[in-house]
């Protein structure tokens, strides 16, 4: 009896020995290890940390009329629109946030180093990073309240690029400046950007935020084009104004913002004008558009802002069936004023988009979305002035 209980004990030795086998430990403070929306460790104190995140985006659309390259047949796409990997971490007065495109052949998306030990009003940023201009393009892809950003915006849309930044925000305020050369992607050919942002909310609560703001950028390098993708992504048609076989050194544009959240309620809208010009002999091509979003989250939850930013974010369910959203986007963009120089090829004219859409945020995690595009431009593309869309998406954010 006494060697079984020696011989019981000495197994439960064995099998439990891996459990205790190895510890975690730590040259300061005490880590804590949250695993909800990625891999996170930190020091309880927060003075160190790191997250691995990053996010899956897989879209199916099917689109005809205008939008379709392709004369009298419906086009469609299976495809995934982003997959990416991100790192963000601290150690004290220091950030750093990289973010790698895992599609295609691979490329950085953001690469930069912050100091935040000035206070709120004073963070500098260096490195491949968000220029910060306009409110719909500053805002993250994974919360963005339609599948694809509105053409005004995509048109000037000024990137990711390498530079630094000085930027800062309050309850009431939030500035953004700073000069940026071209990005680690090399499409732009930019020299030389110097962009700034300017965002006032006179009314900051928990139920209501009013959000205004201006932006401008002016941008030396080569430029030969203003467009956008009419309505949304794959083998589509453009609105674009651009050089044939000339370009311009110059680009400059300006924004205005006016946004507001009311509850359950938000509503967004921007105007954008800009021109790109050159040496003498080289025309100038002018833009101009605007969109108006709305959105309404039929369960009752209210989409969250990001002060640090100016932005709109993530919309948060509160209840085990999620939160369903809906939205309605108009916007319009306008590349005609050169239409009858020889040396500028348009294209559409200028184009419109009505956009309604059924957004279910199913968890922390995972988004359904479901779009429809009606798109009318000014001109004929290939026998069609009007098309049709619709998009869905799955997203997974982790």
């Amino acid at each position: 009896m006494q060697q079984k209980i020696l011989t019981s004990a000495a197994l439960v030795a064995v099998m439990t020995a891996p459990v205790h086998a190895g510890s975690v430990t730590s040259d300061g403070a005490d880590l804590v290890v949250k695993t909800k929306g990625g891999l996170e460790v930190s020091t309880v104190d927060g003075d160190y940390g790191i997250k691995i995140g990053g996010r899956i985006q897989l879209d199916y659309n099917t689109f005809d009329g205008v939008i379709n390259e392709v004369v009298d047949e419906t086009g469609s796409d299976l495809f995934f629109r982003r997959g990416r990997l991100e790192i963000t971490g601290k150690a004290k007065d220091w950030s750093y946030t990289v973010s790698y495109n895992l599609i295609d052949e691979g490329s950085v998306d953001q690469l930069h180093a912050s100091y935040n030990g000035w206070g709120e009003l004073a963070e500098f940023t260096m490195g491949q990073q968000k220029e910060s201009f306009g409110l719909d393009d500053t805002g993250s892809s994974k919360w963005i309240t339609a599948m694809e950003r509105p053409m005004p915006a995509d048109a000037f849309d000024t990137g990711n690029n390498i530079g630094v930044r000085l930027h800062g925000s309050t309850d009431l305020l939030g500035y953004s400046i700073g000069a940026f050369k071209e990005g680690t992607d090399d499409e732009n050919a930019l020299e030389l950007g110097l962009t700034g942002r300017f965002v006032v909310r006179p009314i900051y609560s928990d139920n209501a935020i009013v959000h205004l703001g201006v932006g401008y950028t002016k941008r030396d390098g080569e430029f030969d084009a203003i467009d956008s993708r009419l309505g949304v992504r794959g083998d589509v048609n453009t609105v674009e104004a651009g050089y044939d076989g000339i370009a311009g050194d110059e680009f400059e544009a300006f924004n205005v913002e006016v946004a507001g959240i009311f509850g359950p309620v938000h509503v967004m809208s921007e105007y954008f004008e800009g021109e790109i010009s050159g040496a003498p002999g080289v025309p100038e091509i002018e833009a101009s558009g605007y969109y108006v979003t709305a959105g309404w989250v039929i369960t009752g939850e209210q989409r969250s802002y990001k002060t640090d930013e100016g932005v709109f974010d993530k919309i948060k369910p509160s209840n085990a069936g999620g939160a369903w959203e809906l939205f309605a986007r108009y916007d319009f963009l306008d590349v005609s004023d050169t239409a009858l120089n020889p040396l500028v090829a348009i294209a559409a004219g200028d184009a419109s988009s009505i956009t309604a859409g059924l957004n279910w945020y199913v968890n922390d995690d995972v988004k359904l979305a479901l779009n429809y595009v009606h798109v009318e431009t000014d001109d004929v593309i290939a026998d069609d002035d009007s098309g049709d869309a619709l998009a869905l998406r799955m997203q997974y954010v982790f």
